[in-house]
């Protein structure tokens, strides 16, 4: 939840009211508490309320530790203090000189694609530019020089010591500055940067409290160019009534850009719109294209592009010294990051907007003639003798093309049911009941497209009737679930409960899934014999989008007799 005052708020209502002896003392302590002060004052406040400090992210203007509810409250009534953060976010993963010329290598096609060449046979090669990872760990590799790693997974127990485990940042890495094979191969774009990993991927993905420690020390080691290949959407990072300005990721990415870092990130992949923080303005969004410079089918799209990249079937490193073949956003991006080292080296004394502004000029039209939500500013490419062009700091003149707006199918059902949709926000404005299933739970899935004065209300009610919501990013104690994210490829997802149900109340009538407001019961239920497993197994195809599981408490009672309270369960698919 939020203890807010400009800041992000999930609430992870109790979803069954349960009889956990847990004293006051326990109760009172908020861990991971992510706290932005405004100035020198708001920062002493902070320490000097912390019952515990994590971590002080003195770049960025935070600090990390465990609170008393007390303390919090304090807290977010002063004037001094910007946002106090509670949730717990996770994002997913969409140096020296080469002794010989660099044009004399042959280049793979990605490289081609891009004129990384241009850049070499001019001896530019992205010497001295620090180029930052956020990502995976990045394994041992004769291919990779020198580079400077730092582990942030703050939760040892996520720590992965496997080769595998490193298989994302290595192949990351290996596009940026790869050095070249011994048959004369050469892989990365910019292979004289300096590399700089900083690993926040845990077992589970990456929290957002490392995401925010990599940011700071990115900022305090004073680096170039920031590569983030990983992301998250915008409904897993926002729940309703919040606000991206309030969101830690976009804090710590927008000091990072005020201080100076080029960063790209990837747009993301199988999603309906451009993730987090690719989306953020002023950070270069990349989306991927094939070898034909044909969109690829995975990369998601959206007025937030702005240029795009090879990312299928991109050669790179393996963690085995060898060189494996992967597609996705992910290994678009830092082929970016390759082109903005060269232009840092070719250009040391422009600023980062001019830089920007380079590289969105210099790209190949697709697509629809000038900007388009597709491909943004085009695929990407390093000018022939560009040492000779002035470029000004304002950012290329290309207006998004627009294009005739198709109704979605949330939005449909806004406008259909406008008039009981009304009806039932009036009913809930008075504090009075509206039925859970066929009223609350239809409107709560297409949260999203209603108007501003019902998404009040509407969240109001949700916390009046104590619902519980569990998604990819948002957990509960009491309620864990399987498959959020892989449910339409793996059939089944399993609802474990800390405290059981009393399986003589769990009644298939009591359950059901929507979507954009419409009913999906295309699913089958079973319920263990002692009542601590639920398993929903989806009897027909789910095609792209976000399903609400919901449960109508009415009746249903745990072994210890008590009350359940309604949750709900999203499952996102991609």
């Amino acid at each position: 939840m939020i203890h807010n005052k400009l800041a992000i708020s999930v609430i992870l209502s109790l979803g069954i009211s349960f009889g956990v002896g847990i004293t006051a003392h326990a109760q009172d302590k908020v861990e991971d508490v992510s706290v932005f002060y405004k100035n020198e004052v708001g920062k002493k406040l902070v320490l000097q309320k912390a019952g515990q400090v994590d971590a002080q992210l003195n770049e960025i203007d935070a600090v990390v530790g465990e609170f008393s509810k007390a303390d919090l409250q304090k807290l977010e009534q002063s004037k001094d203090i910007q946002v106090v953060h509670t949730s717990k976010k996770k994002l997913r993963t969409s140096s020296n000189f080469l002794a010989n010329p660099l044009s004399m290598y042959e280049s793979s096609w990605n490289l081609d694609m891009v004129k990384a060449s241009e850049a070499w046979n001019q001896q530019f090669d992205g010497k001295g530019v620090k180029v930052g990872i956020i990502d995976s760990a990045v394994a041992p590799s004769n291919y990779l020089i020198d580079v400077k790693k730092k582990d942030f997974i703050s939760d040892r127990t996520q720590i992965d010591h496997s080769l595998y485990a490193a298989t994302h940042g290595t192949f990351v890495a290996g596009i940026i500055a790869g050095q070249p094979s011994k048959s004369g191969e050469l892989v990365g774009v910019a292979p004289g940067a300096d590399l700089y990993s900083m690993n926040i991927d845990g077992k589970d993905g990456a929290d957002l409290i490392d995401f925010m420690e990599a940011i700071d020390y990115a900022i305090e080691m004073k680096l170039d160019v920031l590569n983030i290949s990983m992301g998250i959407s915008q409904g897993d990072l926002l729940d309703p009534g919040e606000k991206l300005a309030d969101s830690p990721i976009y804090i710590a990415v927008k000091k990072a850009l005020d201080r100076n870092i080029l960063i790209v990130a990837a747009t993301g992949n199988y999603g309906n719109s451009v993730d987090y923080p690719a989306a953020i303005n002023g950070v270069v969004a990349v989306g991927s294209v094939d070898s034909k410079k044909a969109i690829s089918s995975f990369s998601n799209q959206g007025k937030e592009v702005s240029v795009v990249a090879p990312g299928s079937y991109i050669k790179s490193l393996g963690t085995s010294n060898n060189f494996e073949s992967k597609s996705g956003t992910s290994f678009a991006t830092p082929h970016i990051a390759g082109l903005l080292a060269l232009y840092k080296q070719q250009y040391p004394k422009e600023s980062n907007a001019q830089i920007r502004a380079r590289l969105l000029s210099n790209t190949i039209d697709l697509g629809a003639s000038g900007f388009d939500s597709t491909f943004g500013n085009g695929l990407a490419v390093y000018p022939k003798n560009n040492n000779s062009v002035d470029y000004p700091v304002v950012l290329p003149d290309k207006k998004p093309v627009v294009k005739p707006k198709v109704e979605t199918a949330a939005e449909k059902y806004v406008r259909v049911n406008k008039k009981k949709i009304t009806t039932s926000v009036a009913t809930m404005n008075k504090k009075k009941k509206v039925n859970f299933l066929t009223e609350y739970a239809p409107m709560y899935s297409v949260y999203g497209n209603l108007a501003a004065s019902q998404k009040k209300i509407v969240l109001a009610y949700r916390k009046q009737i104590g619902m519980t919501v569990v998604s990819s990013t948002a957990k509960s104690s009491r309620v864990k679930v399987t498959n959020l994210t892989s449910i339409h490829t793996k059939k089944t997802s399993r609802l474990t409960f800390t405290t059981p149900l009393k399986k003589s109340t769990v009644k298939r009538g009591a359950v059901t899934m929507y979507k954009d407001g419409t009913k999906f019961n295309s699913f089958n239920m079973t319920v263990t014999t002692n009542g601590k497993y639920v398993t929903i197994r989806p009897t027909k195809a789910m095609t792209k989008g976000t399903y609400h599981l919901v449960i109508d408490p009415a009746k249903m009672r745990t072994t210890k007799n008590k009350t359940v309270k309604p949750f709900d369960i999203k499952y996102t698919v991609k």
